[in-house]
């Protein structure tokens, strides 16, 4: 068996991957290979982490399932993956970590599994995680590591972008002038419907960016996603083809929308809660002498790009931006919800996740009105490091 081997198991939505960036930075300190089973949804952001921080990306599709799980157990015997970590507890996914004593396989705390008693049918033998901390999701996956023996290390959302990637991404920001002017990303997709801003929202909010503010704003997104039906690609052509905004959205793919998002190129990011806003807005640790650098109450110093995030069914404690400062983003939230609606605001549960049930109906989306959003990114606008004052 090689201890210097783990595969972990994360199969999920396209924005949950971000989160357990920092954690795959963290493995890699204590393991030479690391590999990851993830969902098709997920598997474009996967294949960047392939150049250098991930080994190998195994694909959950559920019509292929028991074959690819035959597949990846065969590979991780024979190269004698030692240590197999679930991080979402969903049984079905357990399919993927080999039976045997001479191996550790680790599935989440009762409380945090998805599928708990699943995965310990699979797994009889399988260790149990730490609970998870409460707060952010970041901080809870990182801190199911202590019995891995992984130390503390910086939190990095740093991915290995290829280089060509990099060049379509700046040769798109140079192209645009983005970091010379006040530059405003807009995300209008989420994979779930509940979690959509309206499209007529964001429409009115560009106008008022460019014509009030003075800002060049520019339309993000997939021109190309199942999960929601290529809404990005709809709202692009239904509100946005007469050349208010520069739009991306059939031009560029989710790597290059993910490398200009995170490299900075925009003085503000506007989204749902989404990949868009989680790769945009993201603090990762950073000297105290770094450029834009704040320090958080615990100590350290964080450095991100500023993001306003519109939350309404989910819970932004858990699946915000990441920012220990709380400098970095702002999220807005619905003033009232629709009497009818049926989110519990306590558990943080919305029946209609991922469907279009709310859309017509009480959508609480809805109730987060554009002038909510002005403010916000007009504030984020009018800090004194904001473009073009100082480039």
């Amino acid at each position: 068996m090689n201890p210097n081997r783990i595969l972990i198991v994360y199969s999920g939505w396209l924005g949950d991957l971000v989160w357990i960036v920092p954690t795959i930075h963290a493995l890699k300190t204590r393991f030479e290979s690391v590999s990851l089973v993830v969902s098709q949804v997920q598997q474009p952001l996967a294949e960047i982490m392939k150049n250098g921080l991930l080994e190998a990306v195994y694909v959950d599709c559920p019509a292929t399932r028991r074959a690819t799980a035959r597949a990846v157990r065969r590979q991780t015997r024979a190269d004698g993956t030692a240590t197999f970590l679930d991080l979402k507890g969903r049984g079905k996914t357990g399919l993927y970590m080999p039976w045997g004593g001479d191996r550790t396989v680790l599935i989440p705390h009762r409380r945090d599994a998805r599928e708990y008693l699943l995965a310990r049918l699979l797994h009889p033998r399988a260790q149990c995680l730490p609970r998870r901390t409460d707060g952010h999701m970041v901080e809870a996956y990182l801190s199911g590591l202590r019995d891995l023996g992984v130390a503390h290390t910086p939190v990095s959302f740093a991915l290995p972008f290829s280089p060509q990637t990099m060049d379509a991404a700046e040769a798109i920001a140079r192209r645009e002038g983005l970091r010379e002017v006040k530059s405003v990303a807009l995300n209008p997709g989420s994979a779930q419907f509940s979690k959509i801003w309206p499209a007529t929202h964001f429409r009115r909010l560009a106008e008022i960016l460019v014509h009030d503010l003075g800002c060049k704003v520019v339309l993000m997104g997939a021109g190309r996603f199942a999960p929601n039906q290529d809404y990005d690609r709809q709202v692009a052509r239904t509100h946005f083809q007469d050349g208010l905004v520069t739009n991306l959205v059939e031009e560029t793919t989710l790597a290059v929308d993910a490398c200009l998002l995170h490299s900075g190129a925009f003085t503000v990011s506007v989204g749902n809660d989404s990949f868009a806003n989680h790769m945009a807005g993201s603090a990762s640790e950073t000297a105290p002498d770094a450029p834009g650098a704040v320090q958080a109450a615990n100590g350290r110093w964080y450095r991100a790009h500023h993001t306003v995030s519109l939350f309404g069914p989910t819970n932004p404690v858990f699946c915000r931006p990441y920012d220990p400062t709380g400098a970095f983003n702002t999220v807005v939230q619905p003033a009232t919800y629709p009497a009818n609606c049926v989110y519990d605001r306590q558990a943080h549960t919305c029946p209609h996740y991922g469907d279009r049930y709310c859309t017509d109906q009480a959508h609480c989306m809805q109730h987060l009105t554009v002038e909510q959003v002005v403010e916000a990114v007009a504030q984020k606008l009018a800090r004194k490091d904001a473009r073009p004052d100082n480039g």
